[in-house]
Formats: C-alpha cells, structure tokens, sequence
C-alpha cells in the first residue's frame, strides 16, 4: 500500500495534527489505527486554511468502541449517524466526525448502499469518488496513504476515480455531478474515460433525489469560477436534470457571469435562474425543493429584474420605492448586483436608489400612523375603512416621499374631508 508523508508537510497539517493528538493517543492506546480521510486531507495537501477544514476520520473501530473512547475527552457526543458507522464529537470547541471503515455494496434501483463495516482502510478508500478524495492520513504517524495515487492527480490537475469509473458512476451517480463541482473548485479536468463513463451513464441521474442535486448544484455555484463545471454538465448531459427550463446553450454565457459575480449563494441562485422564463421560475425552484423562504427571495429579486429590463427610461423616484417595497430593501443590493453582472441597461437605478436612500431612509416604507392612530383621528371602528385609510397613506409615501406624523395626519383629514 503506498504510504508517504505529506511533502512538504504544511502548516496547517502540523496544526491539525495538534489538535487530533487527544483522539490520536486514546485511538492507539486501545489498539486501533485513526486516520483523517478524504477532504481534509486533500486541502492539506493544497495547504488550505485551517478554519475551512472539516475534521473527518476513519477507523476500524466499531461505533460502541468510538463512543467509548471519545466520550472522556468531548465536549458533546452525537450519534444520529451510528447505524452509518459515523460517531461526531466536540472537543475544545471543534467538530470531529468519526467513521467505522466501509465495505458498501449497491443495488441498480438506489444510490444509497447497503453499509457493511470493514477492516481495511484500503477498501475504505476504494468505495470514495474520486482519487484526490481517496487518501487518508495516519494521525500518529503522520504517513499518507494513498494507495490511488490523489496525490498525483492533484498536481497534475486531473480527475480520476479510484476504481473503474463505469463502476464508480452506477453505483452513485451523483458523482457525475460532484466531478462538476472538483473541476471547478481546484480546476482540475477528467480524462477521456471519466468522460466516456459519465456519458455513458447519464442516464441513471434519474435516481438521485432532487434535493441532492440542488445540494451538489449548490456547492457548484460557490466555486471560485463555476464555469468550468457547468461547460462539463452540458459536455455530459447532466443539465436537464438540474434545470429542464434553461437550454444548455445558454451555459457559456451564463458561466461567464457566474465567474464575474460575487461568490454568493443567493447572488449567483438568481443569476442561474434569471436564465428562465417569468413563468418557469416558480416550477424550477420547486423542481429542486429550495426552502419557501429561498424561493420567496428569488422570486421577489426576479421581480424586480423584469421591472427594470421592462423599463424604457430612466426610473424615478415613485418606481425605485415601489421597487424596493416589492424586493425588500435588505434585497436591493442583490438586485442592483444582479443588473450590473448580466448587463442591463439599469438607467441610472444604482444612483437613484443611493440618492434617495440617503436623504429619506428607503428601508422603512410604511405610514408613521398606525391602524389605531386612524381610527382615533377618523372616528372609525375596525375593518375594511381603517386599511383603506392606510392604503391611502402607504400610496402617498410611495408616490412622494415620507412626512412626519403632523404632516400625515394633514394629508388623511384633507383626503378624507374631499370624500
């Protein structure tokens, strides 16, 4: 089995080492082997920060075992994933998770495995998608193992998986997906039969929840530079099971803005589904069960994309507080982001909405008088005249600017006196 060690050995791997040292010790105490596994140590050997790591490790060690040797030393122990062979727990403040090696078998209906606990770490590393996720590292002696040469594959920016990938691909498809979100995040590229496999099984997608492709679509937008991800969905023919509703002709374009926009989820979410027709939108985000609030906020921004395209001059004060009493003001900057990276003429918006916030506070729209202040002055009791009476008062702000209270209570008495 190839076993090395890191070279060079990082700083962040020094650190890290340091703080596994109390798992490490109670681990080899007992006779067991405990090595971080997968991400991590791929971003250690690409000397990532220490704080965008997350602590995975594996072990022989059946669950009860785990939780036996962590429980002295946590500070909290979590067991949701047992039956998985997964053990999590917080020690000085950190995060570990824990998992018994894995031998998985799967069944052609499902990506889900059937999980079969093991003793070798390197059938372990085998079942994983792809070689720059199959390396572990020895937390006492510090040796790499890397037995599908990861290491390798990194600096040569390559994407490879540890077994056959016509294999690899059938039993999880998903992970024609994620190969999208690794070529992006460390631009790396996928050989010719990595390519021919995806292809080949595209098909098979179908199985993967919709939830778990909105997660891996996600993680793929919070890449540095999508593009390089989405040109490879559209190579495969992994798009429509994204988004029926944007042609996969449309990817380039929409990649180069993804790459130009700031990294943020809700930012780029609206750049994507810009893409779509007015009338789509609401099914695309069902389609990949986004949350009611999520969804709610896109549409809204969307919203407020189509008044300002369908604008044919300059927008004036009355429409920038209708715009922002429709998208939300905390919104607005999203907006105005979104308008500026898919180029629309947004005839001088960015300026307007500055001007106006500064001199009248466009992030409180509503009447200074309230339900109980109007039927006090009017003399009225409660029902449909009071939200009349408001709606009188939120059209004037809206049209016009704010007043103080004197100045609204003018305003109703002068409206109401000519009714």
């Amino acid at each position: 089995m190839p076993c090395s060690s890191l070279d060079p050995v990082t700083n962040s791997q020094e650190q890290v080492l340091r703080e596994v040292a109390p798992l490490a010790e109670a681990f080899a105490n007992a006779g067991r082997s405990l090595y971080l596994v997968g991400g991590i140590v791929r971003d250690l050997h690409l000397d990532m920060p220490l704080e965008a790591l997350d602590f995975d490790l594996t072990t022989e060690a059946r669950p009860d075992e785990i939780k036996r040797l962590v429980d002295p030393l946590s500070d909290a122990v979590w067991t949701q994933g047992e039956k998985f062979g997964t053990i999590g727990c917080q020690i000085n403040g950190r995060p570990f998770e824990i998992t018994t090696f894995r031998a998985e078998s799967y069944t052609d209906d499902t990506r889900k495995p059937e999980v079969q606990f093991g003793d070798d770490i390197e059938v372990d590393l085998s079942r994983r998608d792809f070689t720059v996720n199959a390396m572990a590292l020895n937390v006492a002696s510090g040796d790499l193992m890397d037995p599908f040469g990861g290491a390798s594959a990194l600096v040569e920016r390559v994407l490879r998986t540890p077994i056959e990938p016509e294999v690899s691909f059938t039993d999880d498809p998903l992970r024609i997906l994620r190969a999208a979100r690794f070529i992006a995040r460390y631009d790396l590229f996928v050989g010719p039969d990595v390519m021919t496999a995806a292809k080949s099984l595209i098909d098979r997608m179908s199985i993967v929840s919709a939830e778990r492709i909105r997660d891996e679509f996600d993680k793929l937008l919070a890449a540095p530079s999508p593009s390089s991800g989405l040109a490879f969905l559209a190579e495969v023919g992994a798009w429509p099971f994204v988004s029926s509703a944007i042609a996969a002709s449309k990817l380039e374009a929409m990649g180069e803005q993804l790459d130009s926009s700031r990294n943020d989820n809700t930012l780029r979410r609206a750049v994507v589904f810009s893409h779509c027709k007015p009338k789509d939108r609401a099914e695309q985000l069902e389609h990949l069960r986004y949350s009611n609030s999520e969804s709610r906020q896109l549409r809204l921004i969307l919203a407020g994309l189509d008044l300002v395209t369908d604008s044919r001059e300059n927008v004036e004060a009355p429409t920038v507080r209708r715009l922002v009493k429709r998208v939300g003001y905390d919104s607005m900057a999203t907006l105005l982001e979104l308008v500026e990276v898919l180029g629309v003429p947004d005839r001088e918006l960015g300026e307007r909405f500055t001007e106006l916030d500064a001199g009248e506070d466009l992030s409180d729209l509503t009447p200074v008088l309230t339900g109980d202040d109007i039927m006090g002055l009017l003399g009225i009791d409660p029902g449909p005249e009071v939200g009349a009476a408001m709606s009188v008062l939120q059209q004037r702000r809206l049209e016009e600017g704010p007043l103080d209270r004197d100045g609204e209570i003018a305003y109703l008495f002068e409206k109401y006196r000519r009714r």
